[in-house]
């Protein structure tokens, strides 16, 4: 299980195919300092982000989905449909409400999500998709920035949005300067002789003017992405090619600096998010945990709050953080079995006594008697090369959400999750080939410089080469194992006893 951040991106025209490349090249994020009212300054070294497709997009680029033959072949309807990408109605759609479980930490949702916007002119802007965006920020603006007092305490899966605007080459906004001099408050002369003059606001500038806010304190969350042609296929290319203005062309300066605007941007919206989330889950954290001593105060489901947090921390690269709170919540752990042991009982929930699987296989093994037999080898010797401790072995979380879930269950999963976090601390080898599986492939596309340390993520200190390992992280590791053995085994022998 690899927990990262997830970016969701509403793609009504289908240009991700086209920026995808130069913007997986910039990923994983680097760099990022996290500061918070209540902890000291983080520093984010490596942070890997998942680009994932907005349900709408997949219905709108995928005729399967939705059962409908897309017109023209799959490449959009009329010639303004395919300017604009898609119809009012699509870009417009809501999110699908998903039923929010009761108890927050159980879904991974998007800190951040983007609007790739195809406008190539300012009329079709003025027409369609200046509505077309506002429908869409309208539908998918977070409880953080909505005056309503009903959404108070939803921050568990806040997130930010921001509209990235793509031009193509051979349409009018290729022509027109990033900032006009409307903007600059003179007159300017592109490179190419094209001149504008006082008054003049371009399409950048018009997206700014409608979706950010006059704030200082305010995020920036429009930015653009100019093509070159030859990153464009034909059949994207306007059907009349040639504009009234010779096209901008950008350097490579000009370029790097425009994604570099994009990537801050990232950084700052998804910290934001980041952020609001800790803050949610800490509040709910002192509110439950000062609820512990109340009839009906249940251990499971606070475990489940906590890891929240926890799993929060992980997916940002806090590794440490995240190791803590299972420490934590080890430590809460402990409490409820004493309890459990010299009372009979609990306050906050009965933990099973035995684990039913195992009580099967202990049958099973009973069953074919203390003879050699070929079924018995097959049987050992599945036991013997099975993992016994790892988090996914089973749906733990579901079994300790139902308060269904026995000691010894508890604490392999405790430990297991302990065990991961420690193994990605400590850079070891099987933590990076495990990043490394899940690390979704890039796109090919040539000329282009990939990141080198994609696997190295929440690792503890930048400076250490890939292939070195943090030998403290790991001697760590097998300390707390040895303890954890001789107890698991204690644990075990009273499990399969019970059972």
């Amino acid at each position: 299980m690899l927990i990262t951040i997830s970016v969701e991106y509403h793609d009504p025209s289908g240009l991700i195919s086209l920026i995808q490349g130069q913007l997986n090249s910039r990923l994983p994020l680097k760099n990022l300092h996290w500061k918070s009212p209540n902890r000291p300054l983080r520093s984010i070294d490596s942070l890997h982000v998942e680009l994932v497709p907005s349900k709408d997009s997949l219905i709108a680029h995928d005729p399967t989905v939705s059962g409908l033959a897309l017109p023209d072949g799959g490449q959009g309807g009329s010639s303004a449909q395919r300017k604009s990408g898609a119809s009012s109605a699509e870009i417009s759609r809501p999110p699908v409400k998903e039923r929010r479980h009761q108890i927050p930490g159980l879904r991974q949702t998007p800190y951040l999500k983007i609007f790739i916007l195809r406008c190539d002119d300012s009329e079709t802007y003025k027409a369609t998709a200046r509505k077309q965006v506002r429908e869409w920020v309208k539908a998918h603006t977070p409880p953080s920035q909505s005056s309503s007092s009903s959404n108070t305490g939803e921050n568990h899966d806040a997130f930010e949005w921001m509209i990235l605007h793509v031009v193509l080459p051979d349409t009018p906004a290729a022509a027109q300067p990033r900032a006009s001099a409307a903007g600059t408050g003179s007159t300017e002369k592109s490179s190419s002789g094209s001149r504008w003059t006082r008054g003049t606001t371009t399409i950048l500038e018009k997206i700014r003017a409608d979706f950010n806010i006059s704030s200082k304190s305010a995020p920036d969350r429009v930015a653009q992405i100019r093509l070159p042609r030859d990153a464009v296929p034909p059949y994207m290319l306007p059907a009349h090619a040639g504009t009234a203005s010779p096209p901008i062309s950008e350097s490579p300066q000009e370029q790097e600096k425009a994604w570099n605007d994009v990537i801050s941007k990232f950084k700052t919206l998804i910290l934001l998010s980041f952020d609001l989330r800790v803050s949610q889950y800490e509040e709910d954290i002192r509110e439950k945990g000062a609820q512990r001593a109340l009839p009906g105060w249940n251990f499971c489901t606070f475990f489940i709050l906590k890891e929240g947090l926890a799993r929060g921390f992980e997916s940002a690269g806090l590794v440490e953080d995240a190791l803590l709170g299972y420490d934590e919540l080890s430590i809460g752990l402990d409490s409820i079995i004493r309890d459990q042991v010299n009372e009979g009982g609990a306050q906050g929930g009965s933990l099973l006594t035995y684990s039913e699987d195992i009580h099967q296989k202990a049958v099973e093994l009973m069953k074919v008697g203390t003879e050699e037999s070929k079924e018995r080898s097959e049987m050992i010797h599945r036991l013997e090369n099975d993992r016994p401790i790892d988090f996914g072995k089973k749906n733990y979380r579901d079994l300790i959400l139902s308060n269904n879930i026995s000691i010894f269950d508890f604490r392999c999963y405790v430990f297991a999750r302990q065990m991961s976090l420690l193994l990605r601390l400590g850079n070891s080898f099987s933590a990076r080939s495990d990043l490394a599986s899940k690390v979704h492939p890039r796109p090919p596309n040539s000329g282009l410089q990939h990141t080198q340390d994609d696997v190295n993520i929440g690792t503890k200190a930048g400076v250490v080469l890939d292939e070195s390992e943090d030998l403290l992280s790991l001697a760590d590791l097998c300390s707390r194992a040895l303890h954890f053995i001789t107890s698991a085994s204690r644990l075990l022998r009273e499990d399969l006893s019970n059972g």
